[in-house]
């Protein structure tokens, strides 16, 4: 059940955003300390052929067989190597579990960890309502309770859990999930203090923890503004798993924030299946596209600010040809509107902003308020706002705290 947890919080949004960092000398040097001493993993290809051999043992166990490994499986897969057609197999599986043992505890916290994987958090609450009554203690459910929470825009519901497991179930993985909690609560320099404490929590080599462990710790500084902190973090998880979409992507965001060129690591990426981020990194947007069609049509919750974000990025590249640009816009926000209705975070406001500054900027101003008390990156992007609708002596008042005019 650990990793499956993990599997949903590492897909839940609030991990897995893909901030675009501000852009930072590329000559700035990040000391060695940047990423803490941790223990060497096993073989990462070796780990990932045991876990597509543990899959299939556990599909050909069924329907007689324990379900949950296969869910577990398929949600672990799912969330390293980022398949369109894991993350549909796991839906049906988990689904059918729930349908056919409706009293059965375990079936219900498979279901609402798959649901918190493609965010699809309605679905989620009301299967974790369906799973309070079948519990003796909340121990059963809290973990997904709280994950759910900080994944639909709600940190401060989970900050008791969070905290207490901390403390009382201390390890890498719950100091890790204090610290999320924390910087999404705006919190990032108490954030980013305890990645030493779960650093020295860590007892577990497996690569896939490590891995993830490191890519939570390089967001927390790549929301700090410190794209180079971030890459150094990046890149050992790179090392520690390449066959992690989710460090191959981020390396290639935190390259590209600190003057390089990302393609390399994009097109070496590749090499173990299409994905529609790494393909639109690696200089082929048109089959980025195409893959990104599949995946918001299949799970559109899932995947629309990913989604969004590549057709932003599209629309606003320097030689984008006009005749394609309104049809981009006008995906980035449609998707943006439908990720934020989803998931009123902080970032999912700023992508939905940054998306009408692209098509019909007088509608970002109706939404930046709350970004004026959040970080410096979401404060600039409320000054472009102010100013592009003309909110000029607000626009000033920013541009006097950020330091710009």
């Amino acid at each position: 059940m650990k990793y499956l947890v993990v599997a949903a919080a590492l897909l839940s949004g609030c991990r897995g955003d893909h901030r675009r960092a501000p852009r930072e000398d590329a000559a700035i040097a990040v000391a060695p300390s940047m990423v803490p001493a941790l223990p060497r993993s096993p073989d990462s290809a070796q780990e990932l052929r045991a876990l597509d051999l543990e899959i299939e043992r556990a599909r050909i166990a069924l329907p007689a067989g324990d379900p949950a490994p296969l869910i577990t499986g398929l949600a672990r897969r799912a969330a390293i190597r980022g398949r369109l057609d894991d993350f549909t197999d796991v839906d049906q599986q988990s689904k059918a579990w729930a349908e056919r043992a409706p009293s059965e505890p375990a079936a219900w916290r498979s279901r609402i960890a798959v649901l918190i994987q493609l965010h699809r958090f309605a679905e989620a609450r009301a299967a974790l309502a369906s799973l309070v009554p079948l519990t003796r203690d909340r121990s059963e459910w809290e973990s997904l309770a709280a994950t759910l929470d900080e994944a639909s825009g709600q940190p401060e519901r989970a900050v008791a859990y969070r905290e207490r497991a901390a403390t009382v179930e201390a390890s890498a993985v719950t100091i890790t999930a204090l610290a999320a909690n924390l910087a999404d609560r705006g919190e990032l320099t108490e954030a980013i203090a305890l990645i030493p404490r779960a650093a020295a929590a860590l007892r577990d080599p497996s690569p896939v923890l490590v891995s993830w462990l490191l890519v939570q710790w390089g967001q927390l500084h790549t929301r700090n503004g410190a794209p180079a902190a971030a890459r150094e973090l990046f890149a050992e998880a790179h090392a520690r798993m390449p066959g992690y979409v989710e460090a191959s992507v981020q390396l290639a965001h935190a390259i590209r924030a600190t003057g390089g060129d990302p393609r390399a690591v994009a097109t070496e990426a590749l090499a173990d299946g299409p994905h529609p981020e790494l393909l639109a990194i690696a200089g082929t947007p048109d089959a980025a596209a195409a893959l990104w069609d599949r995946y918001t049509t299949a799970h559109r919750a899932a995947f629309a600010d990913h989604a969004a974000r590549f057709y932003l990025a599209g629309a606003t590249a320097s030689g984008a040809e006009p005749s394609g640009v309104g049809a981009r816009v006008a995906k980035a926000i449609a998707l943006a509107t439908d990720n934020f209705a989803n998931r009123p975070t902080l970032d999912a406001r700023a992508l939905l902003v940054e998306a009408q500054l692209a098509g019909t900027p007088s509608e970002a101003c109706s939404l930046v308020d709350p970004l004026l008390a959040s970080t410096r990156a979401h404060q600039f992007l409320a000054w472009r706002a102010l100013t592009a609708c003309g909110r000029t002596t607000d626009a000033a008042r920013v541009a006097t705290t950020l330091g710009i005019r």
